[in-house]
């Protein structure tokens, strides 16, 4: 009678060991390989994300107009406000409410590691509009736009005061516009031509510039009469909201 053959104990063992070294050898390829394509992958998901903040910080930019409010004494004025941290003034965009205007704070807000969050809010005008400096806002947000920036910073474009603007000798030239990095248009009753948003990502430099509507000539002036709390119409009680200067 002829004896079956089989596998020998030596040969089964042998075999095991050789398929455990098949499967650790690709096990651990496919860990190096994962780990490698989550890098670059989350690498594409942070340069994504940042260029698409670019994009939409530079929409909001762009938006930016002069807007007439009343000040703390009652006169008109031009709502914007900026320092080298930041600013708040008025968009013709929202991101919030697409179609409406919106107040909208730009600012930056230093990290632990010494870089900086780039910060949006906003606060559209869908039930209410903007009609003095004295109003309070409840802003929406903020919606954190990069999670870390180095050196940032915020400077506008236009006078100092109105005298380098518009010297009331006319045998004075008026000053060239600079860049400043305080602009309080409140004050001066003027918008900024620009402003500008500076930082640098990885070694990277960026820089988004808006130019802010131009701002018709002598509209304070005729705001001053227009103004006043009062109706266009017989009601006494209809208050007149403040508009901006492209509708105006």
């Amino acid at each position: 009678m002829k004896q079956s053959s089989g596998f020998t104990l030596i040969e089964m063992l042998v075999t095991v060991v050789l398929l455990s070294a098949l499967i650790l050898i690709g096990s651990f390829s496919y860990a190096q390989f994962s780990k490698l394509w989550n890098v670059q992958v989350n690498d594409f998901d942070i340069k994504l994300e940042h260029a698409r903040n670019s994009i939409l910080i530079n929409e909001v930019l762009d938006s930016l107009l002069p807007y007439v409010v009343y000040d703390a004494n009652d006169e008109p004025s031009i709502y914007f406000e900026g320092n080298r941290n930041g600013f708040v003034g008025v968009s013709s965009k929202s991101l919030v409410s697409p179609g409406s205007f919106s107040v909208v704070r730009f600012s930056v807000d230093q990290n632990q590691d010494l870089t900086f969050r780039v910060l949006y809010e906003e606060w559209p005008m869908v039930d209410e509009v903007l009609r003095s400096t004295q109003q309070p806002i409840n802003f929406i947000g903020p919606f954190v736009l990069n999670e870390s920036v180095n050196d940032p910073m915020f400077d506008y474009f236009g006078w100092r005061s109105v005298e380098d603007k518009s010297p009331v000798n006319d045998s004075i030239e008026p000053s060239p516009p600079r860049w400043i990095e305080n602009y309080n248009a409140v004050e001066k009753k003027f918008a900024p031509l620009k402003a500008r948003f500076s930082y640098t990502v990885d070694a990277y430099s960026y820089q988004l510039v808006s130019n802010l509507a131009s701002t018709k000539p002598a509209l304070l002036a005729g705001y001053s009469g227009l103004l006043r709390k009062k109706s266009r119409s017989e009601d006494p009680d209809t208050e007149v909201w403040i508009c901006a200067i492209e509708d105006c």
